[in-house]
Order: C-alpha cells, then structure tokens, then sequence
C-alpha cells in the first residue's frame, strides 16, 4: 500500500510539473504569436473585431511588412546591423579572451590591472567626453563607429566571466604543450580557445544582442541615413507613419487601405526579433555551462 501511495504521489508531482511546464511554455511563445497575428491583420479587420485579436488575423494582409520592405534604406540598414554584429562580435570576443587570459595567469601587477578593469564598471566618462573622443577620432559619420565605439569592444563583466573560465584549466595542459615545443599564440588558439567554447559562446550571444538590439549611437555618432542601422529606420518610419495616419491631409478612404501603427509596430519587432532568435537555439546548450564554469572560481 505504501508503494503504491508513493506511486500516485509521484504520479501528481509530475502531472503538476507537466502542467507548470505547459503553462510556461505559453506564456513564452503567445505573446510572439501575437505579435505575429497583430502584424498580418488589416485595418478592416481589426474594426470589425472592435481592435482585439487572439490567435489569428483578422483580415489577413501582408501590408504592414511590405510598408517596410518597399523601403530601400531598410536593405542598408540591415546591412549595417548585420555587419556590425558579425564583425563587432567577433572582435570584441577576441579582445575579451586575450585580456580574460592574461589576467588568470601569474603576472605582474595582476591586482592592479584587476582594479583597473573593475574601475571602468563603476566611472565612465559620460556622453559628452565619449562624443567628443569618437569625434577627435574621426569616427562620426563612420561605419567603424559601430565597433570601435565604447561599450562594445571591450565589457568589464564579460571579460571576469572568461577570466574565472580560463583559470579552471589546469596548467598542466599548458605546461604540456610547452614541453611539445607550442608558443604561447598556438596554445591559446588550439588549446584554451577550444576548452573555453561554452564560455565563448555565452558571451558571443551578448555580445551579438547588445549589438542587435543597439540604436542609439547610431543616432547620435552617425548623420548619414545610407549609414544608419535599421532599428534607427524602422523606428522613423513608424513615427513617420503614425503621424501620417493622424495627419488631416490623408482621407478616409487611405486610412482604410494601410495598416494600423499597432500592426507595424508588431511587425517592426518581429523584423528585428527573428534573426537573432534563428541563432540562438544553436548556442542555448552551452548557457548553463558557460555561466556557471565561469563563477565557480574567483
């Protein structure tokens, strides 16, 4: 009777966890099954569903993503987006992970150094002096802006996380090489690159989502639109569109035939979402590995 009681208990505990995973897995995937509904609804549809929607379109139309891609600068801008996140990513990783490394190795002054990369995440500049360094360098209106710009070459945190990784790795492996006759540049990228991949790859998912997701050095660093990322220009043409449709000059009759600034807005934030969320499934095993190899060691 008791193993059987026991059974039925574990019975519920998984049912409850079954249900508890369910409704998580819900509450994840609507709200971009929503959005993806609110972006393909028409107009028409919406005032005959008195404006709400739930699980599919009301009035299917395709206007709110084409308002978009009929936009030539959107191709530039995914362009530049796209760029800088590849080339911006990998550069910075790299940059991280040789001062990550040197700083879990026995080196002088290794204390200070610490405290100096720690400083930078409590004081920075501020807007101003940073302008008027990209400036002094000759960066505005520059594509390299992008990459070279603070705060995305370099992340204080970032680089303790990789540091705390590198230091897991026994010095025996390196010794080992050494005996081989491999030089420091060999063993890092043969032998530390290739142990660190979980790490690596967490953080090269940040890195590559504050890229992404960036804008607001693009306003302020670049003029040119040709150079501008294309949060900068979606965001513009939803406030262009949204001022037309409120706009006394545009007739009824037009207002009827163009999406709703909520159908943009939807589409807007799937355009921008899909691409990087096609790259994450790719890096998500390496999440809990990465995180946590690289705090158990300080």
């Amino acid at each position: 009777m008791a193993a059987v009681g026991q059974k039925k208990r574990f019975m519920i505990f998984d049912y409850l966890n079954y249900l508890g995973m369910t409704l998580l897995s819900v509450s994840v995937v609507y709200p971009l099954l929503y959005l993806l509904v609110l972006s393909l609804s028409s107009r028409e549809g919406m005032a005959q569903a008195s404006g709400s929607v739930w699980l599919w379109p009301q009035g299917f139309t395709w206007k709110a993503y084409s308002g978009f891609l009929d936009q030539t600068y959107i191709y530039t801008g995914y362009f530049y987006t796209i760029s800088r996140t590849v080339v911006g990513t990998s550069l910075a990783v790299l940059l991280m992970c040789l001062a990550a490394y040197a700083l879990s190795k026995k080196i002088p002054f290794k204390k200070s150094l610490t405290f100096f990369f720690i400083f930078t995440m409590f004081f920075t500049g501020g807007l101003i002096p940073t302008y008027l360094l990209i400036k002094s360098l000759g960066l505005l209106n520059n594509p390299l802006v992008y990459i070279l710009a603070p705060p995305f070459l370099y992340n204080t945190f970032y680089i303790l996380i990789l540091r705390n990784f590198f230091m897991t790795i026994p010095d025996s492996l390196e010794d080992s090489a050494k005996m081989d006759g491999a030089g420091d540049i060999r063993i890092f990228f043969n032998i530390i690159i290739p142990l660190a991949a979980p790490a690596i790859a967490t953080i090269s998912l940040w890195v590559a989502v504050n890229h992404w997701n960036s804008w607001f050095d693009s306003i302020i660093y670049v003029q040119s639109a040709d150079l501008q990322v294309i949060q900068v220009h979606i965001r513009k043409l939803i406030i262009e569109q949204s001022a037309l449709l409120m706009s006394d000059a545009m007739d009824f009759y037009d207002k009827e035939h163009i999406p709703t600034p909520e159908s943009m807005k939807a589409a807007a934030i799937l355009i921008t979402m899909i691409p990087i969320l096609c790259v994450y499934p790719f890096i998500q095993r390496f999440f809990v590995k990465g995180i946590v190899m690289g705090a158990v060691k300080g």
